[in-house]
């Protein structure tokens, strides 16, 4: 994903005005400046719609998504890091006590609707294309799943925590217009995602110079099917991908997080030196090569890495500051942030055979890929191996392979929903710490507005 922020200058003025709007209280955002143009202004032609969708962009690769605040967040609600030192808002999130306070949270919020508002803006002028209209259309729907998924996630409880999925998801936005939003259900609103991934799948081209294609589309419906436990089509789709042969795992761990990008990404934040550096908060928060980052990983999770022959445990360190066990992924000034990646498609493509024992084959040999690159030949699970044995190497893989990068959340949750409890700090999958409190604001904006139950996971 590229952006050539040169252009888009004039029109993120303009954007203040229809981004904040698009959160349903126009006090999320502070006033737009006098000189602020129309939204008709901005959007005359295809050249001004492609403006806003980059502006779009923006917000999905920043700070306040996968620009660093997503992971960070989801990991210190997770299991895997050392929450001794924390205090404030990462205080709070890691004690699994969110409230309506907190900057911190409350910006995530409103920068991943942003993001959707602006989505929402190409979409009701798809009029003022020319050339572009399926792959602009494709572009902005995908944005506006991609950011009702990662909020869902974090604000609702998972899917499965009600038969019928009828529980209060989020706020679904799928227009401009301002009005007081109610809390969609879970269902709705993984529905609104799918249909909006089908349709970018059939929109977006093969190729696309940077931005999403109908390849990531698609490994975006793996994810969203896989946290659904819907194997069938996390399998169907991640096995498109992957057979697909556009996407080769990358022989070191090093190129993942690189300024040169990876050849596993099917969707990545790229850096552009001096226009657009992404990764940010995630380098503020768990950088490891300057300072003692505030983030750092548990003693038990380093023991899971430190083993003979795997060659993850570089991703680590335990000696540069003794008594801390900090994470090295991200211990660079600059590198493309991967959100969809052959790694993780092939963990999925692999459980989600075994969660319905067919294709094990398959899946075997997807976990002896990741395992001949971790443990560097020495190890694999053998031919014929049972589902169950494939699900827990899965799981004990991936729980490596994405540590620190935000994952582990979405799995204790959505391995709860399927009736086993796996967070190591012994909370149950369902307790209200785990979900995100809304922000004051929308119940500001709307007295009807129903926030979350408060309270911790102890």
């Amino acid at each position: 994903m590229k952006f050539n922020y040169k252009n888009i200058i004039k029109t993120v003025i303009v954007l203040a005005v229809l981004a904040g709007t698009g959160t349903g209280c126009k006090k999320f955002l502070e006033a737009p400046p006098l000189n602020a143009l129309t939204k008709e202004e901005a959007i005359s032609d295809e050249a001004g719609l492609k403006t806003v969708l980059n502006s779009a962009y923006q917000q999905v690769g920043g700070d306040d998504m996968f620009g660093g605040k997503i992971q960070t967040i989801s990991e210190l609600m997770a299991d895997q890091i050392n929450g001794s030192n924390l205090s404030g808002d990462f205080g709070e999130f890691y004690g699994r006590k969110s409230s309506v306070f907190g900057d911190y949270k409350k910006n995530m919020y409103v920068g991943m609707y942003q993001g959707i508002y602006r989505a929402n803006t190409v979409l009701e002028n798809l009029d003022k294309a020319a050339t572009m209209r399926d792959n602009i259309e494709g572009q902005a729907k995908f944005i506006r799943a991609i950011s009702h998924f990662e909020i869902v996630k974090l604000y609702a409880q998972p899917w499965g925590f009600t038969a019928d999925n009828s529980h209060l998801g989020i706020p679904i936005r799928v227009t401009t217009a301002v009005t007081s939003s109610e809390r969609a259900t879970v269902k709705q609103v993984y529905d609104q995602i799918i249909v909006d991934l089908k349709d970018a799948e059939n929109k977006l081209p093969d190729l696309n110079n940077g931005y999403p294609t109908k390849w990531a589309a698609k490994g975006l419906l793996a994810k969203v099917y896989f946290q659904m436990n819907d194997f069938s089509n996390a399998y169907s789709y991640a096995n498109q991908v992957i057979e697909s042969k556009k996407f080769t795992l990358d022989a070191t761990y090093a190129n993942r997080f690189s300024e040169a990008g990876s050849a596993e990404s099917v969707f990545q934040i790229i850096t552009t030196r001096g226009s657009f550096e992404p990764g940010s908060e995630l380098r503020n928060q768990f950088r490891s090569d300057i300072n003692l980052p505030t983030i750092r990983a548990t003693d038990a999770f380093y023991t899971m890495v430190n083993t003979t022959n795997d060659v993850r445990k570089s991703l680590f360190n335990n000696v540069k500051y003794p008594g801390n066990v900090v994470i090295n992924k991200y211990n660079k000034d600059r590198f493309n942030v991967p959100v969809i990646y052959l790694t993780e498609l092939k963990l999925i493509r692999a459980e989600a055979a075994a969660g319905s024992n067919t294709n094990l084959d398959v899946a075997i040999q997807d976990i002896n890929d990741i395992m001949k690159r971790a443990y560097n030949n020495t190890k694999s699970i053998p031919v014929g191996s049972s589902a169950a044995l494939i699900i827990t190497n899965a799981r004990f893989e991936r729980g490596l392979e994405l540590a620190g990068e935000g994952n582990r959340l979405s799995e204790i949750k959505r391995i709860g929903a399927l009736g086993q409890n796996i967070d190591k700090r012994g909370s149950v999958w369902n307790c209200p710490g785990f979900i995100l409190q809304f922000p004051n604001e929308e119940q500001a904006a709307n007295q009807n507005f129903k926030l979350n139950p408060e309270g911790n996971c102890f």
